[in-house]
């Protein structure tokens, strides 16, 4: 038995027996998968990052990874599939319904942190942008411009959340400044909760459509300053889904005995 395995046995025969609250890491990393997923970083029938990937990005192990895995199958928001272009899927159940309770829990501590930072995050991102406005060339301008249109035709978001991956790492490339990336790249990773998606609810899918219309149309215009307050007020969209999804699971749960 590993370190990992024998941790987590450990603190469950420690809840069982004394009935202390104690949460083991699976469980935690269930609850974050399951707001990921109620927040719609990850949308019905999309496939999830591999056990590896979710691994590093949330600092825990694989054995871990596993198991809170199994614990949001069992709530049946996640099904399996074998085979060539297999693995662990979104389920296509309604997610308000089934976690209500997981993703109040979370986001109740989530957000005074992402309140925190959200405006450190925006006016990185503006910065990127208006450097990238300044300093891109015809070719990335071209480039960034075909990234645009591919997002404008899909309606799946999580296509949209793919192209979107691509569209802010064009802009990236564009502004040329590898520590402003990686700065970029470390409070994206804060504001989704480790796992790199931001997250892409259909009703806010049109708004989010106008929102790069508008940054990449200033950027390739080279107008800085316009680049930098749409970069500034697009970034600040994540803050207000994860408040409505809060919202939203707040007013799901029963006020006498704070259950769904």
């Amino acid at each position: 038995m590993s370190d990992d395995e024998a941790s987590e046995k450990s603190q469950d025969f420690f809840q069982a027996a004394g009935g202390l609250n104690v949460s083991t890491a699976r469980g935690e990393l269930a609850e974050r998968i399951i707001t990921a997923i109620a927040i719609g970083a990850y949308s019905p029938g999309e496939q999830l990052p591999s056990e590896r990937e979710l691994s590093e990005w949330q600092g825990v192990s694989r054995v871990t990874v596993r198991g809170a895995l199994e614990i949001v199958r069992k709530r049946g928001l996640l099904c399996s599939k074998r085979g060539r272009g297999g693995g662990t899927f979104v389920a296509n159940v309604d997610v308000e319904q089934v976690a209500t309770q997981s993703t109040q829990r979370m986001l109740e501590a989530e957000i005074p942190r992402l309140r925190e930072f959200v405006d450190f995050r925006c006016l990185v991102a503006a910065l990127e942008a208006r450097t990238a406005a300044e300093r891109r060339s015809s070719e990335q301008a071209r480039k960034l411009t075909q990234i645009l249109v591919e997002f404008l035709a899909t309606d799946d978001p999580a296509k949209a959340r793919q192209v979107d991956v691509a569209l802010h790492q064009q802009i990236t490339t564009m502004a040329g400044n590898d520590q402003l990336a990686a700065l970029a790249a470390q409070l994206s990773s804060r504001a989704t909760m480790g796992f790199g998606a931001e997250p892409y609810p259909s009703q806010y899918l049109q708004r989010a459509r106008a929102e790069h219309t508008d940054l990449v149309e200033s950027i390739v215009a080279q107008d800085r300053e316009r680049a930098y307050q749409t970069a500034y007020k697009h970034f600040a969209l994540t803050l207000e889904i994860v408040e409505d999804a809060f919202r939203k699971s707040s007013a799901g749960r029963n006020p006498s005995t704070g259950e769904s």
